[in-house]
């Protein structure tokens, strides 16, 4: 009688471990399938954060975002469409300057005397994006490239919507990753910052 119990319990114990470890295993598969159904969407997509559900976004800018349906400006293999993004969202605020221009002219343009644009510092940006005005993050690329409308390799520019973490600034952009909400240091490091006047 002692060994059968003994037997049962060794058959029980194994069971239970074999079930948890079973258990674990589906568990596990499930969290990673998980991860990667929603890696391949972001990958598919592009998109970050939908600023619906964006906390430090102004919910006006954030519209407007959304108003342009950022995703058509995706990348398409090696290109990419910022600039064409920007305009679109500028034009939101009624600005319509930017008309066939690529990041580092934007970032010339706006850094000229008297254009109606304005350097700020990033706690400056994410004021003037609270209070719902426009402003960019650009970053100019001064390395010489051939076939380019302005003979340097591509700049970059995105829309600051609002504040990301306390002192970032969250931004809409396309790019290599496109997306309607992110935090600025998710695209480039050092931008500089622009605001309308």
């Amino acid at each position: 009688m002692p060994v059968n119990s003994t037997s049962r319990s060794t058959r029980s114990t194994r069971s239970t471990r074999t079930t948890r470890s079973t258990r674990s295993t589906r568990s596990t598969r499930s969290t990673r399938s998980t991860r990667s159904t929603t890696a391949r969407r972001t990958q598919r997509t592009g998109v970050a954060t939908r600023t619906r559900a964006a906390r430090g976004a102004n919910p006006t800018l954030a519209a407007k975002v959304r108003n342009i349906n950022i995703q058509r400006f995706a990348r398409r293999g090696n290109t990419t469409f910022c600039n064409q993004a920007f305009n679109a969202y500028a034009a939101q605020h009624g600005f319509r300057g930017f008309n066939g221009l690529v990041a580092n002219q934007m970032f010339t343009r706006m850094n000229t005397p008297g254009s109606g644009w304005r350097r700020v510092d990033a706690n400056e940006a994410i004021r003037m994006a609270q209070q719902g005005r426009l402003v960019a993050a650009a970053w100019y690329n001064n390395t010489p490239r051939a076939g380019r409308p302005d003979g340097k390799a591509p700049g970059h520019i995105a829309a600051v919507i609002g504040e990301y973490a306390p002192g970032v600034p969250g931004i809409a952009q396309a790019g290599t990753r496109t997306y309607e909400w992110g935090p600025v240091t998710a695209s480039r490091r050092n931008p500089t910052y622009f605001v309308r006047e």
